[in-house]
């Protein structure tokens, strides 16, 4: 079982989605994340991600959602709130790593697994739609 934690970062009314290379599907859109190490929640999780892909810390901890992915392992979608003047950072350039801030309704869902689909149709509008 694989445990993956998403970091969902909501500025503005648009959400944080990078492009990155992947070998077996060439450049795809994501949540920044990643696995969930032992002994460690989904939220430190989604931190630590975000902080190792972006540069991004210190952001305001909104929500945590879970759910089962497709792997077997459980998903977390942990959602920041970031100020305005926060943009992020790609800290390895050799993943190749594009930042965009894009609104719910303009993010090309088909590069995304099912359980992200389910998370950006079921629960992220709340968040965009509500002022920091």
């Amino acid at each position: 079982m694989k445990h993956l934690a998403m970091a969902v970062v909501v500025k503005q009314g648009k959400v944080l989605v990078q492009r990155r290379y992947c070998a077996e599907k060439g450049m795809i859109l994501e949540f920044p994340g990643g696995k969930v190490q032992l002994g460690e929640t989904g939220t430190d999780a989604a931190i630590r991600e975000l902080k190792a892909e972006t540069g991004l810390s210190g952001l305001a901890h909104t929500a945590t959602y879970t759910k089962v992915n497709e792997m077997g392992g459980r998903i977390y979608f942990v959602i920041f709130r970031a100020k305005t003047d926060v943009e992020p950072n790609s800290a390895d350039a050799a993943r190749k790593l594009e930042f965009n801030w894009l609104s719910p309704e303009s993010i090309p869902q088909d590069d995304f697994y099912t359980a992200d689909r389910e998370f950006i149709n079921q629960y992220l509008q709340q968040y965009t739609l509500t002022p920091a």
